[in-house]
């Protein structure tokens, strides 16, 4: 995971970025809702600016179109998919050496 991605995803979990740490079992539960409701709002965030660019491109204004940017639900899905495994089996989550 790049430095700046795991800084932002560490951010939405209210963490500093620790090269070792633990989300416990019951913090799991916040967490996940944490991201997901970011990942969620990013969604919303980028179907307004699609709406908008939609417009302008009514109004005329052309260019080409800007490739579409890895989205942090993208990036977040292992995490997700992670801290949902640790809450089915009710256990902590590691990382670090």
């Amino acid at each position: 995971m790049f430095a700046e991605t795991a800084r932002r995803l560490f951010e939405i979990l209210g963490r500093g970025d620790a090269p070792r740490g633990v989300i416990t079992a019951d913090q799991v539960p916040d967490a996940l809702r944490r991201l997901e409701t970011a990942v969620e709002q990013e969604k919303a965030d980028i179907k307004a600016a699609a709406a908008a660019a939609d417009q302008n491109d009514r109004r005329g204004t052309d260019g080409p179109a800007a490739p579409a940017p890895i989205s942090l639900g993208q990036r977040a899905f292992p995490l997700i998919e992670m801290l949902r495994a640790a809450a089915k089996r009710n256990v902590d989550v590691t990382w670090g050496i």
